[in-house]
């Protein structure tokens, strides 16, 4: 374990706790000190190349510490008497509960000991997490989007069930594809815990809000430490419950949702056709992702590890699920409104035109030599 800290890190370091204080309070404080003695272990390192952008070794354990600090506060509210609804332990239902253990598990498992299951076992597993899920708890399942043939299918049990099945398989999936750009996935998971939190009302939101935050001050300053399969799993499984309980509640529209999640959902979808056409396995990973290609632009004007990386997922995620807190804040569009669903018609667009353009050809900058 590494004790002494460099000037550089110690300057890092102090610009953090100090953010953290002032944005989260004591929370935030208790939240970055943990973050930081984390990566300071030898266990659970990422290689430096693994996701094709960071150039900084990184800790796994990301997701595990926002899991496992946000448990912690819900507990000690718990221990000082607050009031939870009655929709569960701790106010989560039951059923939720038993999704998110079970898929974080799963990713933290992979975090410890990375490849000890296979890409295959681990879908498997994820489907028949969610398929028992599901299959006990199918009031969760949406079942009245606002499209008379898609409400139709969702209507039955069976098809219904197998829809929703798969579309969490590759939500989670999909969130765990885009870990690796600081900010991206740690900024949607924020920026949509505070939107949870401001429609519902419900604690874990507000506790997710600080642990999330306190995670993306210290992803995008430091780039060491990354969120990892527990938190792809866990929190994927988090925001996908909230997004179905949301537009079972009538919180939130579909369409709203989209915008919210545009561009983890995008980046799967459009990744899978294109390595399909390719001739290869849709299932085996690459670096020809939107926020691979960002960064190759951005890492050549810029001589900082971090810096390339931390721009490319905080530019994204506020193109996304940034967007969609944008028009709710400034009262722009209803969260029910269906006229979110243009706003993702833009994105996609915008997603379309920015893969083509940053797709070119880019050229090695020039240096000239006296003799």
């Amino acid at each position: 374990m590494k004790l002494v800290l460099s000037e550089k890190e110690l300057g890092q370091l102090f610009v953090m706790m100090m953010l953290a204080a002032v944005l989260f309070g004591i929370s935030g404080l208790v939240g970055m000190l943990v973050m930081q003695w984390v990566t300071r272990q030898r266990y659970a390192k990422d290689n430096i190349d693994k996701h094709g952008i960071s150039e900084v070794s990184a800790s796994r354990l990301g997701g595990a510490i926002i899991l496992g600090l946000s448990l912690g506060f819900l507990f000690i509210r718990f221990a000082i008497g607050y009031q939870f609804s009655d929709a569960g332990p701790l106010g989560i239902p039951l059923w939720g509960w038993v999704a998110f253990l079970l898929s974080s598990g799963l990713g933290l498992i992979e975090d410890i000991d990375n490849d000890l299951l296979s890409p295959r076992l681990r879908l498997v597993m994820l489907g028949l997490f969610f398929g028992l899920t599901f299959l006990i708890w199918p009031e969760v399942i949406p079942s009245n989007i606002g499209y008379a043939p898609v409400d139709w299918l969702m209507s039955q049990p069976v098809i219904s069930w197998i829809i929703t099945v798969v579309f969490c398989i590759g939500f989670i999936n999909a969130i765990n594809m885009a870990d690796g750009a600081n900010g991206l996935v740690p900024g949607i998971v924020f920026i949509s815990s505070v939107i949870f939190h401001s429609v519902s009302g419900a604690y874990i939101w507000e506790v997710l809000s600080i642990d999330s935050g306190v995670f993306l001050l210290f992803n995008v300053i430091s780039g060491r430490l990354f969120l990892g399969d527990a938190g792809a799993y866990g929190l994927g499984t988090i925001l996908l419950l909230g997004g179905f309980y949301g537009v079972n509640n009538h919180w939130i529209s579909v369409e709203f949702t989209a915008v919210m999640m545009c561009y983890p959902c995008l980046e799967v979808v459009v990744s899978m056709v294109r390595r399909t056409l390719s001739g290869r396995s849709m299932f085996k990973p690459d670096n020809q992702h939107l926020h691979n290609k960002i960064h190759n632009r951005l890492k050549f004007r810029t001589k900082s590890r971090v810096l390339a990386n931390s721009v490319t997922g905080l530019l994204i995620a506020g193109a996304s699920t940034g967007v969609a807190f944008a028009g709710y804040h400034w009262e722009l569009l209803a969260p029910l409104d269906r006229a979110w669903g243009w706003v993702f018609c833009v994105q996609v667009i915008a997603y379309f035109a920015a893969y083509a353009f940053l797709s070119r050809p880019l050229l090695e900058p020039t240096h000239i030599t006296e003799d």
